[in-house]
């Protein structure tokens, strides 16, 4: 919930602006994450553990996920990174 340009959740307040960088910061590991499994890129990220990749990533989401108290919207994130590996 916002309040006054701060993200209020059980483990504190977040600025708008971390919010922002989180979101960011997710969304460059994802569409990494689609780099390396379309096969048409997927050769220039030999020397990546994918499945550490993915396992860091949902990693993440979960924490986001419980931070956020499990907006509906992280299951379809979650449930697209879990059936793209």
């Amino acid at each position: 919930m916002f309040r006054n340009d701060v993200y209020v959740t059980k483990y504190g307040e977040f600025s708008s602006s971390q919010i922002s960088s989180a979101k960011l910061s997710l969304r460059k590991s994802i569409f990494f994450l689609l780099l390396y499994v379309d096969p048409e890129t997927k050769s220039s990220y030999q020397d990546v553990d994918v499945e550490d990749a993915f396992h860091s990533l949902q990693l993440r989401l979960n924490g986001l996920n419980s931070i956020l108290l499990e907006p509906p919207e992280l299951v379809t994130v979650m449930s697209l990174i879990e059936s793209a590996l």
